[in-house]
């Protein structure tokens, strides 16, 4: 038997630096034989990867990346059912040049390339106030940067594998953290008397770490497990801060859209030592060991759409693409038609999301959350704007009476709820008196986008024409 040079393998490697070839190509593109190609990349599963992309009647090849920390370029992804389960959801095998491989069901189920990370991944991993503590930490433990704006995809991918544990959604990523998910189901949930002495306790530790500013309404907050209200996220600010009065409103109007029956997440207004809590009920949790996939709207826009326009414009494109019924899109008209009557000028693509089911198809939108007037959040520094009265614009919800008519009456019971209800966290009188200017402006803009309302007298049927 003829024994293989070992350049042969080398130069497979190389030409594989380039992106995934077939066998055709790499035979072609290095002047070898098909029996030297057969025998060399057998002596190379360690470093390059076969596959075959659904759809595509060619087998490719490609090389597999080194990631950080030694992590290995092929992981396995699973997913929690509502019950608890745990079930094995993809195989996933890291490209050089920055592709992701991503097989489901094995050899006779789907197998895709993502030139990136895959959306579900991308969504997962660390970002904003909680991202920035993340990778404080993770610096700390390992070679991570201090910094998130310094980490690329192979940091994400990396802590995702090694330390990504009670993350969004219901995808555990890799055997190290899925241990470390069933460990934690041990875990003591914070009974209800002790709350607020243990969320005062987690704020005031936050509170000397350097995580940068909250500028650009990235609010610092903290994950908790409590007996009363399960997995929920914990938003917290200094008493008699702007973001302080902030919080009693958020959860306002989030309870005001939950009373007129939209779909809005649960939140409790705690107050304790010096700080003002709100605790935020997790919709991505069910019970203590159940989960929910879900996915923000970034992740589904930039998929499928690219175009990062407005909730509402999204909201149509997937019912346009069957991903979500009218139904859906009418939350996310109100939702951004109540936003524009209280002055919530935060409206980005990570603050609205889409519920998975356990068959992978997309439930719906996700519950309201981070809906609050971030017209009067604090700009950072000690900044905080003017309490001037809100501008509401029609935008792209356009002229859709019933979408008006209920979120005027949410607006309406919002701020008149700020004017005279009683918080844990009070608001200032300065707050109240512009929340009464705040309702008169946004009734009289709403009123010509209201429904007409005909006199029943004027009701009559007009005779059929023959």
């Amino acid at each position: 038997m003829a024994t293989l040079h070992p350049d042969v393998g080398l130069e497979i490697e190389r030409a594989l630096r380039g992106g995934r070839m077939s066998a055709a190509q790499l035979v072609a593109a290095l002047g070898i034989s098909q029996p030297t190609f057969s025998r060399a990349i057998q002596s190379l599963n360690r470093t390059v990867t076969s596959f075959k992309v659904s759809g595509e009647r060619t087998p490719q090849y490609a090389l597999l990346r080194q990631l950080p920390l030694g992590l290995s370029p092929r992981q396995r992804i699973y997913a929690v059912s509502g019950s608890g389960k745990v079930e094995p959801f993809a195989d996933v095998e890291f490209l050089a040049g920055g592709a992701t491989l991503e097989r489901i069901g094995g050899s006779s189920g789907t197998t895709r390339i993502y030139e990136g990370l895959p959306p579900y991944m991308a969504f997962a991993a660390p970002s904003g106030f909680l991202g920035r503590q993340l990778a404080h930490e993770a610096a700390r433990a390992q070679q991570f940067p201090a910094s998130l704006k310094d980490w690329g995809d192979d940091h994400m991918v990396a802590y995702l594998f090694s330390r990504g544990m009670n993350l969004p959604g219901n995808l555990v990523f890799g055997d190290v953290c899925l241990q470390a998910e069933i460990d934690f189901r041990g875990a003591r949930p914070t009974p209800v008397a002790e709350k607020v002495e243990h969320y005062v306790a987690m704020a005031s530790a936050l509170k000397g770490a350097s995580y940068g500013s909250s500028a650009g309404g990235e609010q610092p907050k903290f994950l908790g497990l409590t007996e009363d209200s399960g997995h929920v996220i914990v938003k917290f600010a200094k008493a008699g801060s702007r973001m302080a009065e902030l919080l009693p409103l958020e959860h306002l109007a989030l309870r005001t859209l939950g009373e007129l029956g939209v779909p809005a997440s649960r939140t409790q207004l705690l107050a304790g030592g010096d700080y003002v809590f709100l605790e935020v009920q997790r919709f991505d949790r069910k019970g203590l060991n159940g989960r929910v996939g879900m996915l923000s709207a970034r992740s589904v826009d930039d998929e499928f759409f690219g175009k990062l326009d407005s909730w509402s414009e999204f909201a149509a494109r997937c019912v346009q693409a069957r991903y979500v019924k009218p139904q859906d899109a009418f939350w996310v008209d109100t939702m951004t038609a109540f936003s524009e009557l209280i002055g919530n000028t935060d409206r980005h693509f990570e603050n609205l999301s889409m519920l998975i089911g356990e068959d992978s198809e997309y439930l719906g939108i996700a519950p309201a959350y981070d809906i609050l007037p971030m017209r009067y959040a604090s700009l950072g520094g000690g900044v905080d704007p003017d309490l001037t009265t809100v501008q509401p614009k029609v935008g792209a919800v356009g002229a859709k009476p019933e979408v008006w008519s209920l979120a005027a009456k949410a607006a309406e019971r919002f701020w008149s709820a700020a004017q005279t209800e009683e918080f844990a966290a009070p608001l200032s009188p300065e707050m109240k008196e512009l929340s009464a200017r705040n309702l008169a402006a946004a009734m009289a803009f709403v009123e010509p986008l209201l429904p007409t309302e005909e006199p029943e007298a004027k009701a009559v049927r007009r005779p059929r024409m023959r």
